[in-house]
């Protein structure tokens, strides 16, 4: 009993040792996320501009600088801000006519249909789905201006913020 207990330790430790040790023998380099490089170091530094900004503010209101100080540098990293804002902007439509496609596709692959909801003689409501009959050029149309809730996959119009569904913002 003793050697049993002892064999099934060890082979427990093997196992977790294997587990451990087996991503560190591997030669494969672990797959990288690629993002948007450019756009993303815009975006962190104008939030950084941003912040210098209110530290500049708030460094003023206590006293630390004086008007002429704080009106030069003031002036410096608006301008920055400002500069960061328009770079974004132009690099922005491209992602927006991207992600427009995009959900065009998924709402072309999800097969989109109208749900009604029909309540029964006895109160209880059943929910019936029909496909939407329209024309093509309808349909495309509003597959282009789609949006889905990211949680439950609930169709949701342009200005709903939450989804009626699931209540996650959007």
């Amino acid at each position: 009993m003793l050697w049993t207990t002892f064999f099934l330790a060890l082979l427990v430790a093997a196992g977790a040792a294997a587990y451990v040790l087996w991503p560190m023998l591997t030669r494969t380099a672990p797959a990288v996320p690629l993002e948007d490089d450019r756009l993303t170091e815009l975006i962190s530094r104008k939030d950084s501009a941003l912040v210098a900004i209110k530290d500049l503010e708030f460094d003023h209101q206590v006293g630390k600088l004086s008007d002429e100080d704080y009106t030069r540098f003031d002036a410096r990293l608006r301008q920055q801000a400002i500069a960061y804002l328009q770079q974004i902007d132009k690099l922005v439509p491209q992602s927006q006519e991207m992600d427009i496609s995009l959900e065009a596709e998924i709402a072309r692959l999800r097969k989109t249909r109208k749900a009604t909801v029909a309540v029964n003689g006895n109160g209880a409501s059943a929910l019936a789905v029909k496909p939407a009959a329209k024309s093509i050029e309808q349909s495309t149309e509003e597959e282009a201006t789609a949006r889905f809730c990211t949680n439950c996959g609930q169709a949701l119009s342009l200005q709903h913020k939450f989804c009626a569904q699931c209540g996650t913002a959007v």
